[in-house]
């Protein structure tokens, strides 16, 4: 069953996820445990890749409630966010955050990163307002770090200044004026010098709303 499972990743590189759809639900539903917990992964992000979220939340879902693995939650997090299911998405963050304090390792995504993906998530559906939230904590983040070197960041697992802050354009383009200009002083006001001229340039690029 094993190899089953092997061969369903060969297919999914090779974009065939109709197939692997198939033989997924065949394995969930055969109810081995270990093996179930792989199939739902897979089955999961190859409806993911199909764009059918709704499949995509439901399959992660039921993979989520027995599992203890952040990541896990994080594809939740992903999936119910493009579904448009934003209170699931939320429960998954809150319960994301939750595991990650107590399992989460190196091999799982930082907190700084799932920030990252779920702000890009709600900014693709234009939760806008709900995708600020997320970017205001990447600000407190930096703001604690100080420090905006590339290195000094990865070695702690935190996006990019320059990531976060071009992933953060939509955003601030499309939210009250006022909050988005306090937004870059506030962070310039707490960051390095390095930090301070990236942001003044980057101020440049944004197309404020008339709000």
């Amino acid at each position: 069953m094993k190899a089953d499972l092997n061969h369903l990743w060969v297919k999914f590189h090779e974009k065939n996820y109709s197939e692997v759809i198939n033989e997924a639900i065949i394995i969930v539903e055969q109810g081995d445990k270990s093996l179930r917990f792989d199939a739902l992964r897979i089955l999961g992000l190859s409806y993911f890749r199909l764009e059918q979220y709704d499949l995509s939340e439901q399959a992660y879902l039921t993979l989520a409630e027995d599992s203890t693995n952040p990541d896990d939650w994080f594809n939740l997090i992903t999936s119910s966010t493009l579904n448009g299911n934003i209170p699931l998405s939320e429960k998954a963050y809150a319960r994301t955050v939750e595991l990650y304090q107590k399992y989460g390792t190196k091999e799982n995504l930082s907190i700084p990163q799932v920030l990252y993906y779920y702000m890009q998530g709600l900014a693709d559906i234009r939760q806008y307002a709900k995708a600020f939230e997320q970017l205001e904590k990447l600000k407190d983040i930096y703001s604690k770090l100080v420090i905006t070197d590339c290195t000094f960041l990865h070695l702690r697992a935190v996006p990019f200044l320059e990531h976060s802050m071009k992933a953060g354009k939509e955003i601030l383009e499309n939210i009250e004026k006022a909050k988005a200009k306090d937004f870059i002083r506030e962070l310039s006001g707490k960051v390095d010098d390095e930090g301070k001229q990236y942001l003044k340039e980057f101020e440049k690029t944004i197309h404020y709303s008339s709000k």
